[in-house]
């Protein structure tokens, strides 16, 4: 019992050993398409970006994404915000985002199954990843307090505040 115990312990921990971390380099998403079905490529964006990734079943994301998107305009021309959805139909991923009303944040559609969305913890959403314009990682935040939005808002606000000069 105990050696399964153990095996299991170890299997957890390489499931995440992929995950990006602070300090690594932001992967690219590799077959993500934007609103319109063009390739969506993160790189390609100028300055600081806030990554989140979440899909139509996941409640705590309902919650983030409109957060995320009413403090996306408070930051135009510093930090471009982005919804990564993981649905398996990128058509359910638009449907989400529409019944959400995003309207700030750039969107993406990712297969959930794809090597990027495993870098990015798609094991664990939301998540949400801030990387500087150099393209490096500052801030991974996993989960979101969905009874505390306002929380939320204020401790990204709070890294924002931090590294984005």
């Amino acid at each position: 019992m105990r050696a399964a115990v153990v095996a299991l312990l170890i299997l957890a921990g390489t499931a995440h050993a992929d995950d990006l971390k602070v300090g690594d380099r932001i992967a690219e998403l590799d077959s993500a398409t934007d609103a319109a079905g063009h390739a969506f490529k993160v790189k390609s964006i100028k300055g600081w970006r806030v990554l989140t990734f979440g899909a139509s079943w996941c409640k705590p994301c309902a919650k983030e994404l409109p957060a995320w998107d009413k403090i996306a305009p408070d930051y135009t021309g510093k930090v471009t915000f982005v919804a990564v959805d993981l649905d398996k139909s990128a058509d359910d991923g638009k449907a989400f985002h529409k019944k959400l009303k995003i309207s700030h944040m750039q969107r993406a559609y990712l297969d959930p199954d794809s090597a990027s969305a495993a870098k990015y913890g798609s094991d664990h959403m939301p998540t949400t990843v801030l990387a500087d314009p150099d393209g490096v990682i500052r801030y991974v935040r996993g989960g979101f307090e969905k009874g505390d939005v306002d929380g939320e808002v204020k401790k990204m606000k709070e890294q924002l505040a931090k590294l984005v000069k």
